[in-house]
Order: C-alpha cells, then sequence, then structure tokens
C-alpha cells in the first residue's frame, strides 16, 4: 500500500503542467467570484448607515433591503449570474478531468499535448460521466428533505437538531465518497480503454485498498488544511496571502495524488505497470 502512495506521488510531481494549469484555474475562478462579490457587497456597504446615526437607522436600511428582495427583481440578475458561473463550471470541470486523467495515463506524451488530447479524445464521455455522477450525488436528496424537514420542526434546539440529522448527514458524506471512488475507477477505465464491467469489478474486488488510500490522503490533506487555516489566522496581509495561493498549489496536488494513486491501483492490477 505504500507503494501506492510512493508511486502516486512520483507520478503527480512530475505533472507541473497539471500543477500550473489547475492553479491558475482556481485563481481565475477565484478571482472571478471576488470581482462579482465586490461588485454586490461594496456598493451595499457604501449605503449602510454608520454609527454616527440613529439606531433606527440601521432598522430602517434592513427593512428597506429585505423590502427589495422579497418583493422586487433586483436579485434576478445576481442569480442569474451565479447560475451562469455554475454551469460555466460544470462544462470546464469535466474537461479539466480528461485532460488529467489522459495525462496521468500518457506519461510519455509531451505534457501540454496530452492534456489537450485528452480533452479532445475525453471530454465528452467525462462530460457525461459528471452529468451521471451529479444525478446520483443529488438523487438522495429527494428522500433526505422530508426526514429534515419533519426534524426542523419536531426538534426545539439547535444541538438536538443537529443530533438527529448527524446520522443521515453522515451516510449521504459516505454515500458521497463512495460514488466519487468508484467514478475515478471508470473514468480510469475509460482513458485505458477498458471496458465498464472490468473497472467496476476491479473496484469491487479491490475496494478495502482503494478506500484506504483514499482515506489516509484524506486525512493528509485535512492536516494540511487544519494548519495552513491556523497560520491564516495568526499572520496578516501579505503574508497571508502568499499562504492562501501556496494552499492552493498543495490542495491541487493532493488531488492529483489521489487520482495517481488509485491509478497505480488500477494499473497494477491490469498489468499495465
Amino acid at each position: 500500500m505504500l507503494g501506492y502512495l510512493k508511486n502516486g506521488f512520483k507520478t503527480t510531481t512530475s505533472q507541473k503542467f497539471l500543477l500550473l494549469v489547475l492553479w491558475l484555474y482556481h485563481f481565475a475562478w477565484g478571482f472571478l467570484l471576488l470581482l462579482l462579490v465586490k461588485s454586490v457587497v461594496v456598493p451595499l456597504m457604501h449605503r449602510f448607515p454608520g454609527q454616527h446615526l440613529s439606531p433606527g437607522a440601521s432598522h430602517l436600511f434592513m427593512a428597506e433591503s429585505q423590502f427589495r428582495l422579497m418583493k422586487t427583481d433586483i436579485s434576478h440578475t445576481y442569480l442569474w449570474l451565479m447560475l451562469g458561473f455554475a454551469a460555466a463550471r460544470m462544462l470546464i470541470t469535466p474537461l479539466l478531468n480528461a485532460g488529467v486523467y489522459y495525462s496521468i495515463h500518457n506519461a510519455h506524451l509531451n505534457s501540454g499535448y496530452r492534456f489537450l488530447q485528452g480533452i479532445r479524445q475525453l471530454g465528452k464521455p467525462f462530460f457525461g460521466y459528471y452529468l451521471i455522477q451529479m444525478l446520483l450525488t443529488l438523487a438522495p436528496l429527494y428522500w433526505l428533505y422530508p426526514i429534515a424537514k419533519e426534524a426542523f420542526a419536531k426538534q426545539s434546539d439547535y444541538t438536538a437538531l443537529g443530533l438527529a440529522l448527524l446520522p443521515w448527514a453522515a451516510g449521504y458524506v459516505l454515500y458521497g465518497f463512495l460514488l466519487r471512488l468508484c467514478f475515478v475507477y471508470i473514468q480510469l477505465g475509460r482513458t485505458a480503454e477498458e471496458g465498464l464491467g472490468k473497472s467496476l469489478w476491479l473496484f469491487v474486488r479491490r475496494f478495502p485498498v482503494i478506500a484506504v488510500l483514499a482515506l489516509i490522503l484524506i486525512a493528509m490533506s485535512g492536516v494540511v488544511t487544519a494548519a495552513a487555516l491556523s497560520a491564516s489566522l495568526i499572520w496578516a496581509g501579505i503574508s497571508a496571502l502568499i499562504l492562501q495561493q501556496l494552499f492552493h498549489i498543495v490542495n491541487m496536488l493532493f488531488k492529483l495524488w489521489t487520482i495517481a494513486t488509485q491509478y497505480h491501483v488500477y494499473a497494477g492490477e491490469a498489468g499495465e505497470v
């Protein structure tokens, strides 16, 4: 098992082009969201009554804001814009996944060429996999919503509500974890031009190893995330900004490491190593 982690890390560190592309993508995405939020929040903050005015001015501001949100279409533009951002992300994510999986599987090719070739060859099927995964991820909410609604009506405080919903939330998280791992192997099989049945059978047969490797990397990523958050609370200014950007690179590294590790499990079982 340690060998899979080592080989996965070696493969990850050799994919410098992928790390750069993914970091630029997340940086650009975060920058656009920042501009969107800033365009909405800053004008509101300019209109917000300061402490030099009476408390009634603040109450009047909140009442006016609530009325405009509920009774006018002022929020529609921003809602449509956010929906457009979500749709763009859903279109781009499977294409990036196609480039990532193809690049890992074809490490002998030129880095930029194999990434673009992966998008061309695997973009359509990966988009289909992404839609199916999203539908399967959201499907349990159809049954969980009435349970959550009933719990809200019955429980008298947030502690009791959290305890009532905790088993269902834990089950949903576990379901999402297993579904994501399953689709990793479906996509690995498609990248290697293997049948769907073979990929699913390998996933079932090697599931203990697959799950433990994924949990190890999740735990390591969690430790790094906690350390980065703690440091950001202590440091401020340019140091915090640099740390945040470094954290995004480390986060991308862990994501690639997870895929690369599972690839070596898949390739080892398929006799391709």
